[in-house]
This record gives C-alpha cells, sequence and structure tokens, in this order.
C-alpha cells in the first residue's frame, strides 16, 4: 500500500515577485526538488531564472524550519546575478478545500 504523500506549497520571492506552487512530496526536501523539476519553463524564462541554476540553489541551501511555526520551512540563496531569492516551504491541509 503506498503511503500518501503530503501536499506542500511553495512560495518563491524573487526579483520583486511572489510565485506559488503546489507540490505532493515525502517531505520537504523531496518537495523542493520535485518543484524544481516540475516548473514549467515558461515560468522561469518569464522570471529570468534557469531551471539548472535553481537546482544548485536548492541543492546547496540548507532547508531551515521557521521559528515558532508548524510545518514551515524556509530556503534562500543567490543566483549567478547576486538576485536574492527567498522560498518558504508549507505543509499544506488540504481538510477544508472549496
Amino acid at each position: 500500500m503506498a503511503t500518501r504523500q503530503q501536499l506542500y506549497t511553495v512560495l518563491l520571492e524573487y526579483k520583486g515577485g511572489t510565485y506559488i506552487s503546489q507540490v505532493r512530496s515525502s517531505n520537504p526536501l523531496v518537495a523542493l526538488s520535485e518543484w524544481t523539476s516540475q516548473l514549467l519553463e515558461r515560468d522561469l524564462i518569464e522570471w529570468g531564472l534557469d531551471r539548472d541554476q535553481l537546482a544548485r540553489i536548492v541543492a546547496a541551501g540548507d532547508v531551515v524550519p521557521l521559528e515558532n511555526r508548524v510545518h514551515v520551512w524556509c530556503l534562500s540563496g543567490v543566483d549567478d546575478h547576486d538576485e536574492q531569492l527567498l522560498v518558504n516551504i508549507i505543509a499544506t491541509d488540504e481538510a477544508q478545500q472549496s
């Protein structure tokens, strides 16, 4: 029997924009990796972000739980042009869908 995977909401803050995605995964680290691989090429182009560069930032960074918060993590990094990016990962409860 397959285990039910958690839904994670991923928020990317980059170059003044906020981009929100959702992905299912077994944990927040794997969620980030899957999120990176599932992003649409047209979105990455629009954001001015390269998938390989984003994957390197995700792989090199530490996912840190946010203090005094439950099921919320953060990762930050800098791209090849010294632009800061911030990624928040939130374990999302699906119980209250409308």
